[in-house]
């Protein structure tokens, strides 16, 4: 099959879930055999180049600082057009979009040029600016051959939002990449947070007020902040609440000493950072799965993270972790909510040091795991493929 991955970012430039799991699809399925091609964006001239097997079309992007402050959603409607303009070109088998690609003339594409497409939901609350964009939202749900959300309580909620049936088809996690392979000191144990520290939504702020409590209970520890900053792009609240503008709320001055910031690093330094923690914190809201937590799991490392929304949706064991009710914005600022990260940050790292839990951890994660992942996105192909202009199903 000729399968195509339209996105406006494409990994490792922009180093988010959804990149990541387009990258890791894309990978596994050219190792299948087919064709893949990932159509995407860059600023600076169109450049055509090779990801392994897979073959990546740069479009050149419209980026301007001023542009993207007044309207940044223009960017995406660039680039819907040059990347429907490519796929009117050529011939595809399947189209897997996922949302925010903007490739409005979908539903055309699958009637003219017989080309299926998967509607890929990969946020928990679209926003858009006019009633078009809800409408041609709502159109490329309604016409799409399979609609698909990360999680399985999340693909119910929008199966009775919108009246179709959406499918679960989550984030894989490479469990020949990431595995315990790191050199892990429980006598100085690191709690690691790799979350974007410039996004006040990732929790990392929570984090830093917790940390006196963690610290003073467990000396020994290590907060290792791994993160990027700033690749959520704008925000209303990025500059006054970052991780890094909030390191003043660390109160003890050998626990503010105690603070490592790596930044993000190399990506293949990712695995062993997973692996040599003892915990890995996610403390977010909102959001739609945490490929973080699936990473950490898979590297053998307990997971802390918001009992709401996709995190919550695959820590359901205390035998992996633990989980704090986190449901809003303001959430992240409690003092009552930071004692209960506090609380089960220490617990994790005590569970990091029972016995045999690296080895469940690794096992809880295989449930996300590339083969399992791959093979289901493959045989959903092969069903679209074959009838490209069937109405949906649910399988």
């Amino acid at each position: 099959m000729k399968i195509v991955f339209p996105y406006p970012n494409y990994w490792p430039y922009v180093r988010r879930g959804a990149e990541r799991m387009i990258h890791e699809l894309s990978t596994y399925l050219a190792g299948r055999g087919h064709q893949v091609e990932i159509i995407t964006s860059k600023p600076g001239r169109p450049w055509v180049t090779y990801d392994g097997d897979v073959r990546v079309t740069y479009h050149g992007q419209i980026s301007h600082p001023v542009m993207f402050h007044y309207y940044p959603l223009l960017r995406l409607y660039h680039f819907g057009l040059t990347a429907t303009a490519q796929l009117f070109r050529q011939q595809h088998d399947v189209l897997h979009m996922m949302s925010y690609s903007e490739i409005v003339a979908a539903p055309l594409l699958r009637r003219w040029r017989s080309l299926p497409y998967l509607f890929h939901l990969i946020v928990r609350e679209h926003w858009w600016p006019s009633r078009f964009d809800r409408w041609t939202f709502h159109q490329l749900m309604r016409r799409a051959n399979k609609v698909a959300a990360l999680t399985p309580k999340w693909a119910e909620h929008e199966s009775a939002a919108y009246g179709v049936p959406v499918t679960v088809l989550p984030p894989p996690v490479d469990m020949n990449v990431f595995k315990p392979n790191g050199a892990r000191d429980l006598s100085r144990p690191k709690v690691l947070f790799t979350a974007d520290l410039g996004d006040p939504r990732k929790g990392g702020t929570l984090l830093l007020r917790a940390w006196d409590e963690i610290h003073r209970r467990c000396p020994e520890a290590v907060l290792v902040l791994a993160g990027p900053f700033g690749i959520a792009g704008f925000h209303p609240l990025a500059t006054a609440y970052s991780t890094l503008g909030q390191l003043h709320v660390i109160r003890d001055p050998a626990a503010r000493a105690a603070v490592e910031l790596r930044g993000p690093g190399s990506v293949g330094g990712l695995p062993r950072l997973y692996a040599e923690s003892a915990v890995t914190v996610l403390p977010s809201i909102d959001e739609a799965f945490g490929i973080v937590v699936t990473e950490s799991l898979a590297s053998g490392t307990p997971v802390v993270c918001s009992s709401d929304a996709g995190p919550g949706e695959i820590v359901s064991s205390p035998d992996v972790g633990a989980t704090v009710p986190l449901f809003e914005q303001l959430d992240l600022f409690d003092s009552s909510r930071a004692r209960e990260l506090a609380e089960a940050v220490l617990y994790a790292i005590d569970l990091a040091r029972r016995p045999g839990s690296a080895d469940r951890c690794r096992e809880w994660a295989s449930q996300w795991s590339l083969e399992r992942v791959g093979r289901q996105a493959e045989e959903m192909y092969e069903a679209m493929a074959a009838s490209p202009r069937a109405d949906r199903s649910a399988a």
